[in-house]
């Protein structure tokens, strides 16, 4: 008897707490639907319409064809479409009477956006995200935002370039409910116009960011891009992978570490502004050499190899390897900051010619070894100089 009592409490209390859910939940899923029917157009200041909006227990609120105009209506056009949204509030967080969302998803929905003057036309719906002095970011409360079969395009007047990413499949994850944790993976096809040249490539990304009240603390991820063309110029391979810590803290205790790897680069004759900028190194080598420079026609380059890296204070590229059918090269630079010394490295091969030298000691006067010409010495001291500028400018870990 005592047993049946228990389980008779136990069924009415899960009764009870499904059934509350259930109310709660369709009392939530009718209040989006009535924003969505009648108030939305007014909020965003644009029209909005549908085919559809249904209500699911498991499944969400379910909306199909579902579009915003620009501003002020669809005359001007499109601004967001999708073929099907769903939103599922977390029906956790609707037992203790508060609205969480386990999952927003879009499929194919296509975005467009327009810069002209240095404004965006979204800046009107930025405005409209509510006020927090905890940021955005730690009071977000969506755990899962996924987008599939995406197209999102950008214009841009003031530079003259658009840009768009095909095809792409998007998810952010939020894993705190109390912090700003954040994982995002995408994938889709980048195309874009440059100076008159079509530039593609299959690119993919995946991120983990840490934010506390002050913004992002940490990140760690990966990107790659694949069959990447730009005009007649192709490269199969890039890959970059990244790790940073610290971030809002003093330069000196910031923790970076950036690797990146390429493939396959092919850069035809024909593209001369290329062609100058490696030529010009080249025979800054050959001199060094007592060579004449090569003539060069079609670049390519086997891979490129690089591994930078900043931890208290101390800031190296290092592992540099290139690899191409005019030029073999393995180089190194480390910057200690605080006591303002520089340590670099060369070894270069051009054909059967091949130079190896190294510099340590001061920035302002390092000591180069073998010796060289005092033009050849100056000249190399000049391009060790822009190189370290170029890498002080960023990250200033000497002080001044």
């Amino acid at each position: 008897m005592r047993f049946r009592i228990v389980l008779a409490a136990l069924l009415l209390f899960a009764g009870g707490a499904t059934a509350f859910t259930y109310f709660k939940y369709k009392q939530i899923s009718e209040h989006l639907i009535s924003q969505i029917s009648g108030q939305a157009a007014k909020k965003l200041g644009r029209q909005v319409k549908f085919k559809s909006i249904s209500f699911s227990l498991f499944k969400g609120i379910q909306i199909k064809d579902a579009c915003v105009s620009r501003r002020p209506d669809f005359s001007k056009g499109n601004f967001f479409c999708a073929a099907r949204a769903v939103v599922r509030p977390e029906l956790y967080a609707l037992v203790r009477n508060k609205v969480y969302f386990s999952r927003v998803a879009f499929d194919k929905p296509v975005l467009k956006v327009r810069e002209r003057g240095g404004a965006w036309d979204f800046a009107d719906l930025l405005a409209l995200l509510p006020e927090t002095s905890k940021g955005l970011y730690l009071t977000w409360n969506v755990k899962e935002l996924t987008m599939k079969g995406a197209v999102l395009e950008a214009d841009m007047e003031t530079s003259g370039l658009s840009l768009a990413l095909e095809d792409a499949d998007i998810t952010l994850k939020h894993y705190s409910a109390f912090g700003g944790n954040y994982g995002l993976a995408a994938a889709g096809t980048v195309k874009s116009a440059v100076k008159g040249k079509l530039l593609t490539s299959a690119v993919k990304l995946k991120t983990e960011a840490n934010f506390d009240y002050g913004g992002l603390s940490s990140a760690k991820g990966s990107f790659s891009a694949a069959d990447s063309a730009f005009g007649a110029i192709t490269l199969e391979n890039l890959k970059a992978n990244w790790e940073f810590f610290n971030l809002r803290k003093t330069l000196a205790e910031k923790n970076y570490s950036v690797t990146v790897v390429a493939e396959k680069l092919v850069v035809p004759g024909q593209e001369n502004s290329v062609k100058a900028g490696v030529s010009k190194g080249l025979a800054l080598f050959s001199s060094a050499m007592g060579r004449s420079a090569p003539k060069i026609d079609d670049i390519e380059m086997a891979s490129f190899g690089a591994a930078f890296r900043l931890d208290n204070s101390l800031l190296s590229v290092k592992d540099i390897a290139l690899r191409t059918n005019f030029l073999n090269l393995d180089a190194s630079l480390s910057i200690d900051g605080p006591a303002k010394t520089a340590e670099a490295s060369l070894d270069a091969d051009i054909g059967n010619n091949k130079l190896k030298m190294s510099a340590s000691g001061p920035m302002g006067s390092p000591e180069i070894k073998p010796l060289l010409s005092a033009t050849l010495s100056a000249k190399f001291k000049e391009a060790l100089a822009n190189l370290e500028t170029g890498l002080l400018k960023i990250f200033p870990v000497t002080g001044e």
